[in-house]
């Protein structure tokens, strides 16, 4: 015992050095590279994540719902295998697990995960949160890819939770590795696309009323999303991943890099439409959205190229216009007005105003660059196709870009052009201004459609009849008439008067709604660059002479080293 007792003090003495020397190696700058990218990720770490990651996973919902998966996984287990019993051992038997487990999975990925993403967002509007996040040092990005860091986590922790079911299917045959991979990766895809979607509809709706709304239509669609994706891979659509060819690894990887690059639009949109009005949004949005047309038109051409087909530009074009009509209700419903900030980084000379100042904030420019983006698109495809066509006798003939291409143009310039128009005539102040727009294109299409048809079905007596001019803004009768009865196309002259004339009005109000608009953001293109404040440069000035001149990149400075046991002044040292 006198032993023990007289070892206790050295014991101490040498506890306080350790100590001392581990707090010491806390505070130093680390020797191994490695550590030093650690020390500089974690001090660069999102807070949010932390914030969002632990409130979700301490939450009832992720409780409850992680626990019913987890039951749901052991009970068709345990259903599966004991139904399969004696055939498992002489039968492929893995391709009936797997489907069950892909229902489990499909529901917590694609519709827990997205709407609990959606719920904390619109939670910090609720709860009065979002104001001390909005004055905090957090910036708007930060606050969305934390939120959807969250959401990745706990996909991790679903996928982690089922993988060794899964692993089970590949081992009880009939299933290949290839085919299980694939289906994992589409499926985290599409969850990944619904949590960064909800998140924008999270930012964009702000007051509750609305919010109440979207929630409606963000859940319909989420459970729309899952029983369409379960429906196509129960449909022997595992069966037919294992055998596609060699050429789907190029087009997966196409579809990989235009879904990155839509996913980084999407949550810099939902960071924009919660960041103060005063800063500039809308170039780095229309940059990426020049950048994703650019690469879908890429990767189109590529396989028009390869595959001397036109169908699959006719397709693009289609799709590019839905994506752009979407995204130029969103543009029009803008404020209009450039506030002094980013006045102070329009372009100084005059080719830079020309072609860099539609890229600025204001609906008139965003709907001028809209417009201007699809016709270049249009044009490209139109350039490819004349030079790959064999023959010119095909040209404007079935499945044809061009007329197609000329159509939804003249759409896409009118309808969102009477859309700013009607914008216009709307307070400034006005809740949900985005929103707003996007239901007003919407009402305003529907109607455009809908009453023509009522009126010459009234005038028929309700009986059927054929494509005529006053069908004009009927937009998907009025392409598939053109492109399969084109008025330049010979094999059909019986209906080339009726499309011609709607071609001829569309034209005509096209050109007059986009003069229109065109004279009308005359004052934003002839703004000039402004001078930035003196204080502005004083304090840039400021933080530029602050600023460590070199150094190395995981290095940032470490403040000075104190022994918390060294005696204050004035103190007498302690004799040990």
């Amino acid at each position: 015992m006198n032993e023990r007792l007289s070892t206790v003090p050295s014991l101490a003495g040498r506890g306080d050095v350790q100590s001392s020397a581990f707090q010491h190696r806390m505070l130093e700058t680390p020797e191994k590279r490695w550590e030093r990218a650690w020390v500089w990720c974690s001090e660069r770490v999102n807070p949010i994540v932390v914030k969002e990651v632990r409130q979700s996973l301490k939450s009832r919902q992720f409780s409850i719902s992680f626990g019913l998966t987890l039951i749901a996984a052991i009970g068709w287990t345990l259903v599966a295998v004991s139904m399969s019993v004696p055939r498992m051992y002489y039968l492929p038997g893995g391709m009936v697990l797997l489907a069950g487990y892909f229902c489990i999975l499909t529901l917590p990925l694609m519709v827990i995960i997205p709407f609990s993403t959606f719920r904390s967002l619109t939670a910090e509007t609720d709860d009065s949160t979002f104001e001390l996040l909005s004055i905090s040092a957090l910036s708007a990005s930060q606050i969305v890819y934390g939120k959807m860091a969250s959401g990745c986590v706990q996909m991790v922790l679903y996928l982690s939770a089922l993988a060794p079911c899964i692993v089970l299917t590949y081992l009880l045959r009939g299933v290949s590795l290839f085919a299980i991979l694939l289906a994992l990766g589409l499926t985290v895809a599409f969850s990944l696309g619904e949590t960064a979607l909800a998140l924008l509809f999270a930012a964009i709706g702000r007051t509750r009323m609305v919010q109440s709304g979207i929630s409606v239509l963000v859940l319909a669609g989420l459970m729309m999303g899952v029983f369409a994706w379960l429906t196509l891979l129960l449909s022997e659509a595992l069966v037919e991943f294992a055998f596609l060819p060699s050429e789907v690894s190029v087009v997966l990887f196409a579809l990989l890099t235009v879904f990155a690059l839509a996913i980084s639009l999407v949550l810099n949109a939902a960071a924009a439409a919660i960041d103060f009005p005063s800063e500039n949004h809308s170039t780095p949005l229309r940059l990426r959205i020049v950048a994703l047309l650019a690469l879908v038109t890429f990767w189109s051409l590529l396989g028009v190229i390869a595959t001397r087909e036109a169908e699959g530009a006719v397709i693009l074009l289609i799709g590019v216009f839905i994506a752009l009509m979407f995204l130029g209700g969103l543009i029009t419903g803008e404020y209009g007005v450039i506030s002094p900030r980013a006045q102070r980084t329009l372009p100084k000379t005059f080719f830079g105003r020309v072609f860099l100042t539609w890229l600025y904030p204001g609906a008139g420019l965003g709907y001028i660059f809209v417009v201007s983006l699809f016709g270049g698109l249009v044009i490209s495809l139109a350039s490819v196709e004349l030079f790959y066509t064999n023959s010119l006798n095909n040209w404007f003939g079935r499945d044809s870009v061009v007329v197609a291409g000329y159509l939804l143009l003249g759409y896409l310039a009118f309808y969102l052009g009477l859309n700013r128009l009607l914008m216009l005539g709307l307070p400034k102040t006005i809740p949900a201004r985005m929103l707003g727009s996007i239901t007003l294109l919407a009402v305003m299409l529907l109607l455009a459609h809908l009453i023509p048809l009522l009126i010459a079905f009234y005038w028929n007596d309700y009986r059927e009849f054929d494509y005529a001019w006053h069908q004009a803004f009927n937009i998907v009768w009025s392409v598939n008439e053109a492109i399969e009865n084109g008025p330049l196309n010979r094999a059909s002259a019986a209906f080339s008067s009726q499309i011609g004339a709607s071609m001829l009005i569309i034209t005509l109000c096209a050109i007059v709604i986009f003069g229109l608009n065109l004279v009308l953001c005359t004052r934003d293109v002839l703004l000039v660059r402004v001078a930035e404040p003196p204080r502005v440069r004083e304090d840039k000035l400021g933080q530029a002479q602050d600023r460590p001149a070199g150094g190395d990149l995981w290095q940032s400075p470490q403040p000075p080293v104190v022994d918390p046991f060294a005696p204050e002044d004035g103190d007498q040292p302690s004799v040990t």
